[in-house]
């Protein structure tokens, strides 16, 4: 009776996160409501959020209490929060359910896949903690609220998501791969979960059937080891379709006294592997993470970016590319940036006015959830500066009366001389691409906006 009333809630539990998640995101809108504080607040529950925090703004943030939470909770249940409140983890659940109806032959495939790959999950967490460390924000566009945001944008953007259906294939076929061994948020938890003080085992004669081994999505079951590895989601599947009854919630000892807190099989494993095959592992991730992060960082070049975004360099170090900057925009402005600009740029939000400019509304600050677009007011905007091509401007070239330019200005930074020509006031532009956006003549505009 108590595992049916576990199950209904977790159930509900993952319904009503991922359906909340993905209400309110599209229903984020000019001005930001209600939706936008509830999806701030809940993505805050990822660790990675705050270590990003703490990193650039070296300051501990009032919210810090929401990541901290979630790793106590990983410190007495082991990754709760991955398998019961994650809305990205849900709809993987759902597609990993969807996959074992259609797919039954490939259970043991699946069963096979998992064990292969997770010793590697200790190595893909030094790299992504290297590349954090030395300034590529890529580690929180693969977290699960960026990603799951990004993916729904592009939906409601008329976009293919090809990243969320390239990981819902590897659901269908490999079952919960991506929440065992690639999300940057599992496998942080995956490390906190190794003291957890609650956890499935087994407490009763094991008939070696195996139904568990084949039921766990994340390859955890406590078949061989007596007890779930520290990758179990806590989702009871295991305890559920056990005939014998021997899988039971108990306590561990952080100590290590008790055997189930190191399972016999993990510590055989570890002492099998050589240290030089450790050595040259820890060092591919090394260099791939150097090599990465002089790509994601040095490589960065500017781009006209949202009122109030943080200096180049900064701001691709800090943007996790979840797009709600552009879900928000009332004008379009806000676009992300094509593969074609570089690896450090792809998917983080540019303005480019000659197709629709900034209306300088600030909502773009109020949606992000990382601090890289910072609450700036708007006179101390600064996004770039308009400069005129006087041979193209027909007011300048052709001395014709133009000053479209001006009269679309809404900081009044355009001025005309005593012969109705535009010019620039430096000290007022803010770049907004009104200007740009509204010059009549075809092709590139007689007036452009550069970025600062």
């Amino acid at each position: 009776m108590k595992s049916k009333k576990a199950l209904l809630l977790r159930y509900s539990l993952q319904f009503i996160s991922l359906v909340s998640f993905v209400v309110f995101l599209a229903n984020l809108s000019y001005p930001p409501g209600l939706e936008n504080l509830l999806l701030q607040w809940f993505s805050r529950l990822d660790p990675w959020l705050l270590l990003s925090q703490l990193r650039w703004q070296q300051e501990i943030p009032l919210w810090a209490w929401l990541p901290l939470l979630t790793l106590a909770s990983t410190l007495l249940w082991g990754r709760i929060f991955c398998g019961w409140l994650c809305p990205f983890g849900a709809f993987l659940a759902l597609t990993d359910k969807m996959g074992r109806a259609v797919f039954k032959k490939l259970s043991l495939t699946r069963t096979k896949v998992l064990h292969a790959v997770q010793p590697m999950r200790g190595y893909w967490l030094l790299f992504l903690v290297l590349i954090f460390v030395l300034g590529s924000n890529w580690v929180l566009f693969l977290t699960p609220f960026a990603l799951f945001s990004h993916e729904i944008v592009r939906v409601l953007t008329g976009h293919i998501p090809w990243m969320l259906i390239g990981i819902m294939a590897g659901t269908l076929f490999f079952s919960r791969l991506w929440c065992s061994v690639l999300c940057p948020t599992g496998v942080l938890l995956s490390l906190a979960a190794r003291l957890w003080l609650f956890r499935y085992g087994l407490a009763g004669n094991c008939v070696h059937c195996e139904k568990c081994t084949r039921t766990c999505s994340v390859g955890t079951a406590p078949s061989n080891t007596g007890v779930v590895k520290e990758g179990c989601l806590a989702c009871g599947d295991c305890q559920r379709v056990c005939p014998a009854r021997a899988i039971a919630w108990q306590r561990s000892s952080w100590r290590g006294e008790n055997s189930q807190l190191v399972p016999v099989d993990d510590i055989a494993a570890t002492k099998r592997q050589e240290s030089r095959r450790k050595f040259f592992k820890a060092a591919f991730a090394v260099a791939m993470a150097a090599a990465l992060w002089k790509k994601t960082v040095w490589a960065a070049e500017k781009a006209l970016r949202p009122p109030g975004a943080l200096p180049e360099l900064e701001f691709t170090a800090v943007c996790n590319r979840c797009g709600r900057c552009v879900q928000v925009c009332p004008s379009n402005a806000l676009c992300p940036m094509p593969i074609t600009d570089g690896l450090a740029n792809f998917e983080t939000p540019h303005i480019v006015p000659r197709r629709n400019r900034c209306d300088l509304c600030l909502a773009c600050q109020k949606v992000c959830p990382t601090g890289a677009i910072a609450e700036v007011p708007l006179e101390k905007i600064r996004m770039g500066k308009a400069v005129i091509d006087k041979p193209r401007c027909i007011a300048w070239n052709e001395g014709k009366m133009c000053y479209i330019c001006g009269e679309q200005c809404p900081v009044l930074a355009i001025n005309a001389d005593e012969y109705h020509r535009p010019i620039i006031l430096p000290d007022k532009c803010v770049g907004c691409g009104s200007c740009e956006n509204a010059c009549p003549i075809d092709g590139e505009a007689a007036i452009r906006v550069f970025p600062n």
